[in-house]
């Protein structure tokens, strides 16, 4: 399963060089703090919510109450269909969020990457709702649970954002007072 996450996850990446964007003003230099503690603070993030997903469906009635759909708690292969999805949708969303510099609803992809996005999450939705593959363990959840599966994902991505801004803002109060601290500092003009 996360060989298929591969192999969908390389067909969007490969449309970014398409991608929507606009050119910066002033040359950029690599910003490694920031990437760094955004890949930690945001896969950590997203770790939580797949094992927080996996508690409600596997340990809890909360997706039964809330989208009136049938158990899965007691059918391990339906368990790891819906963990598939909803780790597919998650971690390719993810490329909206960090693709751009405000809040990634309002800053548009190109449509390349938005039809790469759909297309690959269409094949998934598709295998998590249909496939019954030994080999996997999966079986199918049914468009029910494909739904449900796909508000969870919406409603955990929003959060995303909000993350990456404080990242931002952080690295920026703690620069500021590297800047002030360093006796360098007193020479700049």
């Amino acid at each position: 399963m996360v060989l298929i996450i591969a192999i969908l996850n390389d067909g969007t990446i490969m449309t970014i060089s398409k991608d929507r964007v606009r050119p910066s003003r002033t040359p950029d230099s690599w910003k490694l703090n920031e990437i760094f503690a955004t890949g930690i603070v945001l896969g950590t993030y997203m770790a939580i919510v797949s094992a927080v997903f996996f508690y409600l469906a596997h340990d809890t009635d909360f997706f039964t109450d809330a989208f009136g759909v049938k158990s899965i708690k007691e059918n391990d292969r339906e368990l790891m269909a819906a963990l598939y999805l909803q780790v597919s949708i998650i971690s390719q969303a993810l490329i909206f969020v960090t693709r751009s510099r405000s809040w990634s609803l309002v800053e548009r992809p190109g449509f390349l990457l938005l039809f790469a996005f759909f297309a690959a999450q269409l094949v998934a939705t598709c295998i998590a709702v249909y496939a019954n593959w030994d080999f996997c363990r999966i079986q199918g959840i049914g468009w029910a649970w494909g739904g449900a599966i796909w508000m969870f994902s919406m409603i955990t991505y929003i959060p995303l954002d909000v993350l990456k801004f404080m990242i931002r803002a952080a690295l920026r109060a703690t620069t500021s007072r590297t800047r002030q601290a360093s006796p360098l500092s007193l020479f700049k003009l």
